[in-house]
Parts: C-alpha cells; structure tokens; sequence
C-alpha cells in the first residue's frame, strides 16, 4: 500500500504558477492590420527598424543590448529605447531594473498615441510577477487590457499571468476566472490547460482537473510538465497506476527538466512507500 507521505510533496507541487515565468512578449510583435486592396502595407519608420534590432540583440547578448539600448537612449531613443532596456534587463532576470523601464516605455508609448503600449505593459505586469510584486503585476496588467488593443495570444497571455497573479495570493475564485478567459481567448495554449489543472487539483476538483489536463495532453503529447501534473491528478484521484505511467513519461519526455526532476523524486517515494 502505498503511504501517505507522498501526499504533502504533490500539495505543494512540482508545476509552477509563479516561475520560471514565460519569456517576456517580443514588444515588436503586434498584430497586423490586414491592408485594403487600395492600401499597401505600413512601412516600419527607422525607429521601428531600429527598435527591432535592439530588441534581437538584447535576446541574443543581453550584456550587448543593454549597451546598445542605453547608447540609443542617449541618443534621444525614449520610450522604445527604455523598451529594449527593460527587455535586456528581463533577459538577465533583474526584475528590479527591468520593470521600470518597462513602466516608463509604456507610459511613453501611451503618450505618443502608439498602440504598442498595451504590449509595454503586459511586459511591466509580466516583470512584476517574475520579481514577486503582485500588486504591482496586477495593476500593470489591467493597463494593457484598459488599452483595448490586444486580442488573440497576447491578451490570452495576459489573462494567464492575472491567473498566476490571483493563486500566488491565494484568490482561487478569480484565478478561476481568469483561466476561464484564457481558454475562451486562446483554447489551443496548453499552459492555461496545465496551469488550469493545477489549480483545480489543489482545490479538490479532481474532475475539472482531469478534464482539463486531458486537454493540455491532447495539443502537446509529450510535454513532460503535463505528464507530471497528470500523475499527480491520477495519484490524488488514488489512481496509483495512472500516477506511476504519467511520471515515468515525464522523465522520459524531458530527463534534465524540472518536472522530470519532480517526477523522479515521486517514483523513488513511491517505491520507498511500497518497500515499508
């Protein structure tokens, strides 16, 4: 029979709500609008091309950008260069310097009636999360949906750091909420599923926890995360052979990834148990 001190570990849990955060979002990325038949294409201006290329060399050499970023903002860049400043820094995980920058372009951005401002903020929001200021995280985020100008994967993404938001304070209900967005907004993202799962199971709905990581599991079959998170639903469900097959894929999925790290510690407890 297998013993309950495998139980704590799996409360706790190896898949994470807080960190290691998602990459912050390309600020160069926005959705295109499609041309009319009478309109050609909108032609990036020196200061997007140029902005473009600080933002590749920062996610290259993060050393490198901050240079080439604080150069630029000599120069009179203003809020794209604090942009790709804010960017080096979230590469190198200094949350602390990344998040002002991050403000400041896109308080910078809104002034200049640019729409990227919305993606500035999602990024501050994404940064305050990373760097455990989840008051902060929340208003950041809420700036970038008050803009109105995101949809698709980017605002699908900002639902889900809200969603992490919530849980990391404890607000279950609204974190609820929130992944109910996620998967409205952007169904085919199996990390709103995974996170989703997660939640679910740490509240004891065992079967809105299987259901949504059947869903993760169906659009990424061997993402060793799920794999661990389906085992750890299965074993809270008493379902020790489910549990077992699901770890040992994670470790076969991923065998240097957290989560197979996670899943390795479960399967040696889990023999440890069997063995008293």
């Amino acid at each position: 029979m297998i013993s309950s001190l495998l139980l704590p570990l799996l409360i706790q849990s190896a898949t994470p709500f807080g960190s290691p955060i998602d990459p912050v979002l390309r600020p160069s990325v926005t959705k295109p609008e499609a041309p009319s038949k009478s309109q050609s294409p909108k032609q990036k201006t020196p200061g997007d091309i140029r902005f473009d290329q600080c933002v590749d060399q920062a996610a290259d050499d993060p050393g490198k950008g901050l240079l080439a970023a604080n150069k630029w903002q000599i120069e009179g860049g203003q809020y794209l260069a604090r942009n790709c400043l804010g960017f080096a820094y979230a590469e190198l995980e200094n949350w602390a310097k990344a998040i002002p920058e991050f403000v400041q372009s896109a308080e910078g951005a809104e002034a200049a009636g640019d729409d990227r401002a919305a993606i500035f903020w999602s990024q501050a929001g994404n940064a305050a999360l990373a760097g455990g200021d989840h008051a902060l995280a929340l208003q950041y985020l809420g700036a970038a949906l008050e803009q109105d100008t995101l949809d698709g994967l980017l605002k699908g993404e900002v639902h889900l750091d809200m969603a992490r938001v919530y849980v990391a304070l404890d607000q279950y209900d609204e974190a609820r909420k929130q992944f109910a967005l996620v998967h409205e907004i952007v169904p085919e993202d199996p990390l709103g599923w995974l996170l989703s799962a997660t939640l679910a199971r740490r509240m004891g709905d065992l079967a809105l926890a299987k259901s949504d990581i059947a869903k993760a599991a169906k659009l990424v079959a061997t993402d060793p995360a799920i794999a661990l998170e389906a085992g750890n639903i299965a074993y809270e469900a008493g379902d020790v052979v489910n549990a077992k097959s699901n770890w040992e894929q994670a470790v076969k999925f991923g065998p240097e990834s957290p989560s197979a790290k996670a899943a390795t510690r479960y399967l040696a407890q889990m023999v440890t148990s069997v063995e008293e």
